[in-house]
């Protein structure tokens, strides 16, 4: 009996040894992956591929691009039912939804690559030109004034209507569910390891759930820098203890923002845009010629209050600088008045004023009434 248990314990032993050279594959039933290991690395809307650690701007779509067996399963909702969480600073994600579209941009025709087996080595991958019409995974992001990066989670949960074989990249079900590859060791082993070439296998009510994360923040700068007007603005990290500048430029300088830091100076992100957020507000002023300015909303910290210079929008206009009035609105639009506080400088032909939060700032060549005085 000794002798019997001995020999069966030998034997599961030497299985033990030789399972991890013959890893089994996905089980069928309801896998679970992170969407890389599927996708590849996500592709911006110019249709270049990056890191999926590397930090992506705010405002914008991120597109994970489909293996082909399952750009086909999508491509019918009578194959599927799609589900999707936002897990983790949700408020960052507007939509995930599956979309089907060619990705060249302003970069023109690019290539991305995607896993064409399971756990690939650099030759294991499929390639594919943006420039072709595909189908994706699409993460809209929306827009932050947070001036530190933020970690997004999410996940797409497919749900198969029927049975279904899903393969890497332009692998085919006809290819079977594995290769076979054999390596030498450094010692000379010969080692058999299989190639994967499914990731789901599912039957009806099985479920395949991808798990993405995305690190998002605006660009950043330190000290001095230039903020191009209605972009997604830059990340502002003062250089403490010193003068710092801002400027904010279109065809020409709109605004600048000087202030001397202070010895513990927090990032804020300087944002600035033309365009009036709401009718109501420009409503207000449709008898004027009145321009807005308005602001991401950010406290400077600074020894003392920052000074704002707005340029003059009104130089070619035959505007007296007097006549001109200026105001402050809320986030509901609510103004005040706030002209006898700025100051106007004639040799910069510019309005300043002195404040420690950047707000929403409309200059007009007629007076309106306000709700607040």
């Amino acid at each position: 009996m000794k002798k019997l248990l001995a020999a069966i314990l030998a034997a599961v032993t030497i299985l033990s040894l030789a399972a991890p050279a013959l890893a089994a594959g996905p089980a069928a039933g309801s896998q679970s992956y992170a969407i890389y290991k599927v996708t590849g690395n996500p592709v911006n809307g110019d249709g270049r591929q990056f890191n999926a650690n590397d930090t992506v701007s705010p405002g914008q779509t991120i597109y994970y691009a489909l293996p082909e067996t399952m750009a086909a399963w999508v491509d019918s909702a009578s194959n599927f039912r799609l589900s999707t969480r936002k897990t983790s600073n949700g408020k960052l994600i507007k939509s995930i939804k599956l979309v089907e579209k060619k990705l060249t941009g302003t970069s023109g025709a690019s290539t991305v690559y995607i896993p064409n087996q399971q756990d690939p080595t650099g030759k294991d991958y499929a390639a594919y030109k943006t420039s072709e019409r595909r189908a994706y995974l699409a993460v809209e992001l929306a827009d932050t004034a947070v001036p530190e990066e933020v970690k997004v989670q999410f996940t797409a949960t497919f749900t198969a209507k029927k049975p279904v074989v899903l393969c890497y990249g332009k692998r085919k079900v006809s290819e079977g569910e594995f290769e076979k590859v054999q390596a030498v060791n450094d010692n000379g082993t010969t080692v058999n390891t299989l190639k994967y070439l499914r990731f789901f296998d599912g039957k009806q009510n099985d479920k395949l759930t991808l798990t993405g994360n995305l690190y998002v923040a605006n660009p950043q700068e330190e000290g001095d820098a230039t903020v191009e007007v209605g972009s997604k603005g830059v990340t502002i990290k003062p250089e403490r203890n010193s003068v710092n500048e801002i400027s904010f430029e279109g065809a020409d300088t709109v605004a600048t923002l000087t202030f001397r830091a202070n010895n513990n100076p927090r990032k804020f992100l300087a944002r600035l845009t033309t365009s009036w957020p709401t009718a109501a507000l420009s409503n207000k002023f449709r008898n004027t010629d009145a321009v807005i300015r308005k602001f991401s909303p950010a406290t400077i910290d600074a020894t003392s209050r920052a000074t704002l210079s707005l340029n003059n929008p009104f130089a070619y206009d035959e505007v007296d600088p007097e006549d001109v009035y200026i105001y402050t609105a809320d986030s509901k639009g609510n103004l005040k008045d706030i002209t006898r506080t700025v100051y106007y400088n004639s040799d910069e032909d510019a309005f300043e004023l002195q404040t420690r939060t950047l707000t929403t700032y409309i200059l007009s060549d007629k007076r309106v009434r306000t709700t607040t005085k």
